[in-house]
């Protein structure tokens, strides 16, 4: 606790699972207070516990923090101490803490999205086994059109193979059971009324759909924040690396450095809407005849972000080159 009237530092420290005494203790702060709360993967809880009881809140760049401490030791107290020093010094870097209704969201295409990462998993290892009995497999992989193929042909196959095959069998049905009530949430969440003009907007780009728009959504949060299109490539880590030495400079890989799920879903789009929409591929080969295919296809997901970015915050639809003219 840092008291800016007279400059004098004090320290408590409790045990996360005491949320009754970190609350009182909280609550009891004279006011007018700050409460600055790092960014570390498991600081919600303590934001909900919070938020309800102080007087302002906010979420401090962890990374941003720490670089302007200098070379100082790396302990919890020497982190709580140049936290506070920042927040006095009006310098502390700040970062984007949700609201709890896009908290909801983001934790709902969370768990969506690594159902369907365990989903794939499961559908590489039945690929796999079927490719090493030299069978061509069911023609849709789902736990549907697996359990047709096995009660078909399990007498063509080894004894062991068709056990193995049978315990996918149960996977996919409990992912593809998980993954329908998952994304009938995101379709709840998405007609509220926080989300619902957003969400008609973003589906009509080519090749975002529910998924896609739902996770820009929970990821991104608001888009007005962005005061410019290079701000939210820069968010979503898909702006390229520049390096710079001896008046030389080059573009590296992108930097990687935002939400995973978020460049997930608009890698995924960006194919989607490559296949399916001619002038988006008339865009990408033209990219990638001088990057690659893998390359052209990550700038036009960056391309797709920065067309959200500016129809949300216009608030309009998506239209073609050919219905623009």
């Amino acid at each position: 606790v840092y008291c800016a009237g007279c400059g004098e530092i004090s320290y408590h420290k409790f045990s996360c699972k005491c949320r009754a005494q970190i609350a009182e203790f909280f609550a009891a702060l004279p006011r007018p207070h700050t409460v600055a709360i790092e960014t570390v993967g498991f600081y919600r809880w303590l934001w909900e516990l919070l938020e309800p009881l102080v007087e302002r809140l906010v979420l401090a760049d962890a990374t941003g923090a720490r670089a302007l401490a200098g070379r100082r030791l790396k302990t919890d107290r020497e982190d709580a101490f140049n936290v506070a020093e920042l927040l006095a010094a009006g310098r502390l870097p700040l970062a984007y803490a949700p609201p709890a209704v896009v908290q909801e969201l983001r934790d709902w295409t969370r768990h969506r999205n690594g159902l369907s990462r365990q989903h794939a998993r499961v559908l590489h290892q039945v690929k796999s086994l079927m490719n090493l009995v030299n069978r061509p497999g069911p023609a849709r992989l789902e736990a549907a059109g697996l359990i047709r193929y096995l009660k078909a042909f399990a007498d063509k196959l080894p004894p062991r193979h068709t056990l193995i095959l049978w315990k996918h069998v149960e996977q996919l049905t409990l992912l593809e059971r998980q993954l329908d009530e998952a994304e009938r949430e995101l379709r709840r969440l998405l007609d509220e009324e926080t989300f619902r003009g957003p969400a008609q907007i973003l589906q009509t780009i080519p090749g975002v759909g529910l998924i896609v728009a739902a996770t820009v959504l929970a990821e991104v949060g608001d888009f007005g924040r962005f005061t410019h299109r290079k701000a939210v490539a820069r968010y979503a880590g898909l702006n390229p690396r520049l390096y710079a030495s001896g008046g030389k400079q080059r573009d590296g890989h992108i930097a990687k450095a935002g939400p995973p799920d978020l460049r997930w879903a608009l890698q995924q789009a960006a194919w989607t809407a490559i296949r399916c929409d001619p002038a988006i591929k008339k865009k990408w080969l033209s990219i990638s005849r001088k990057a690659g295919k893998k390359a052209a296809a990550v700038a036009i997901a960056r391309k797709l972000l920065v067309w959200m970015w500016y129809l949300v915050r216009r608030g309009e639809a998506y239209r073609s080159p050919a219905q623009a003219a």
